[in-house]
């Protein structure tokens, strides 16, 4: 029953060759499996952030209309960020 190392390489063969392909396509090269899914993961990343972009984008387009439409947003705008204040007002500026 001694079979020696080349009886069961020859009689599997084909799964041994399988295999290793399966390993060098799975963990080696430039598009093996590991990359790709962090690739897909980067992509996801950015179009997430890609997204939140275009919504900042509207937000402050619509401020920029309202600005420049509207002379009482102006003065809301520059009293909440800038605490500029008018001559009869005066401003506390309360930090956490």
């Amino acid at each position: 029953m001694n079979h020696p190392i080349s009886h069961y390489l020859l009689k599997y063969k084909y799964f041994i060759a399988f295999a290793v392909f399966a390993v060098l396509i799975g963990l080696v090269g430039d598009h093996c499996l590991v990359r790709r899914m962090a690739q897909k993961r980067e992509i996801s990343d950015l179009q997430s952030q890609i997204q939140s972009q275009e919504e900042r984008y509207v937000r402050d387009k619509q401020q920029l209309d309202r600005l420049n439409s509207d002379p009482e947003a102006v003065k809301r705008v520059a009293h909440e960020r800038y605490y500029m204040r008018s001559t009869d007002e005066d401003v506390f500026v309360m930090e956490d």
